[in-house]
């Protein structure tokens, strides 16, 4: 690359690891991103450090776990008292745009300031309020809420999926593809290079799909999850509440399928915009000079554990997230990573890219704290060896909505740890038991492999400066999580 290269970063909502051809789907197809893989790099272990909207985000942007950058809940949830907490993280927009890019937003933002070009550094934004305005102008009437999801999730026989009522075209996910490339069109001579961040609504519920889509796939073919039979044996209560709480009791397996079905037609209709885009780098003469980053904010239950969205577990189908990367002249085209990643490293990669410079103390709660959490990926792209690469992956989570709760995970290759402080823990052999129904904290045989993950799980919380292990004061003991110096 002639000079520093321009990133395109492309980030859906909700999107499930197993989703996508590369990444072994059988049925939905999804041969643009498919191609991001093969001439770049396939990322097997990528994780998101929380499965919610707001907070996932704030993580990409500031490179920081939830607890750090502060947005611990979604927009607006407990009376908004989280929305403003990120605003004094440094985020990469305005890193790089002091590096010499021009930084653009196009899509779902969920976080405060949305639109404020000055404050955050964006070079052009361009919000769904536009998309918003744009049907207006042309007489359209359409909210998602009353037009899609209380008519799709919510009475006795809510389906979960249904028709878009507009056409392909006027669609979120279409707008956020079309300005996407009319940025791309218009940076093409430009002498600075670009980072584009393209956000897309879907394939988040509700599961409202434009035709032909809708009915692009046979719900027949939808093989039964390992995990759906789920019967919540020493599991947390509040998993059985979240299937009362999102109106999911009364989907059969048949029903799931039809949801299933609509859902893999959403993927595909946007890898397909996804292709525009992509055509649109190669109309230009871009692609050489782009790396193209391709990922979500967080997975889906979509039936699995007889569950729906996402709430108040760490199971797979909402932690392990697709990531692919096409780096032109430095990955190895068809080449695949299995370290852990995690979407914190992904702020600190842009920075690399662009040869911007890392943050080094930043202004946590009431202290002055060292650096990010994330780490760049630029080596594991590059093929090299990182030998001090973490062997885990961690996550939390703190509620949404109605109800705070705090949660956190660590998971090795062979074992995943969850610690709930309000209710049991969980342990789950990931090589026996993929499928993580059976929870092995409470089983005396496992006490050692209990032990050891806390031990992991202690070492993780101090490192990224999470207080629920600090000990003084008045706090002593987390919940059986540690016991306390003082205490032994």
């Amino acid at each position: 690359m002639a000079r520093q290269p321009n990133i395109l970063f492309l980030l859906t909502d909700q999107q499930r690891f197993d989703s996508l051809g590369c990444n072994g789907a059988p049925i939905c197809r999804t041969p643009a991103i498919d191609e991001i893989a093969a001439t770049g790099m396939r990322f097997t272990n990528a994780y998101t450090p929380i499965a919610l909207c707001s907070p996932a985000r704030g993580s990409l942007l500031t490179g920081l776990y939830p607890h750090n950058h502060g947005q611990l809940s979604n927009m607006g949830n407990f009376n908004a008292v989280f929305a403003n907490q990120i605003l004094d993280k440094p985020a990469y927009p305005k890193l790089l745009g002091e590096a010499g890019y021009r930084v653009s937003c196009i899509g779902k933002w969920h976080l405060a300031k949305e639109g404020d070009t000055a404050f955050w550094g964006y070079d052009k934004w361009h919000p769904y309020s536009e998309w918003h305005q744009w049907l207006r102008e042309d007489g359209i009437d359409f909210r998602i809420d009353r037009d899609a999801v209380q008519p799709y999730e919510w009475g006795g026989e809510a389906p979960f999926y249904g028709r878009h009522p507009l056409p392909a075209e006027r669609t979120m996910e279409a707008w956020t593809a079309d300005k996407t490339i009319e940025l791309i069109n218009g940076y093409s001579d430009s002498e600075y290079p670009f980072m584009i961040a393209a956000n897309f609504f879907g394939p988040h519920f509700p599961y409202a799909v434009p035709a032909p889509y809708d009915t692009m796939y046979d719900p027949d073919t939808a093989e039964r999850w390992g995990n759906f039979d789920e019967q919540f044996i020493n599991k947390p209560l509040i998993q059985q509440k979240e299937m009362l709480r999102w109106n999911a009791s009364h989907l059969t397996w048949p029903d799931w399928q039809k949801v299933i079905a609509a859902y893999w037609g959403y993927c595909t209709f946007i890898d397909d915009q996804v292709r525009r885009i992509l055509d649109s780098l190669e109309a230009n003469g871009l692609a050489e000079n782009t790396v193209v980053i391709f990922s979500t904010d967080h997975g889906d239950m979509l039936g699995s554990h007889r569950l729906f969205n996402k709430g108040f577990h760490m199971y797979e189908e909402t932690h392990h997230i697709p990531l692919v990367i096409r780096y032109p002249g430095a990955t190895s085209p068809g080449t695949t990573c299995d370290e852990f990643v995690n979407l914190v490293d992904l702020m600190p990669t842009f920075l690399e890219l662009g040869g911007a410079k890392m943050p080094e103390r930043l202004n946590i709660g009431s202290q002055a704290s060292p650096g990010l959490d994330g780490r760049s990926i630029v080596p594991l792209l590059r093929g090299e060896n990182v030998e001090d690469w973490p062997d885990d992956v961690f996550a939390e989570f703190h509620g949404y909505e109605p109800t705070l709760a705090s949660v956190r995970m660590v998971r090795t290759d062979s074992w995943k740890y969850v610690y709930n402080p309000y209710s049991e823990d969980e342990l789950y052999d990931m090589k026996s038991d993929p499928h993580e129904l059976h929870n092995l904290a409470n089983h005396l045989g496992y006490k050692h492999v209990l032990r050891r993950m806390k031990a992991r799980m202690v070492e993780r919380l101090r490192e990224t400066r999470d207080n629920i292990v600090m000990e003084g004061g008045w706090q002593s003991n987390s919940f059986d999580l540690l016991v306390s110096a003082r205490e032994r």
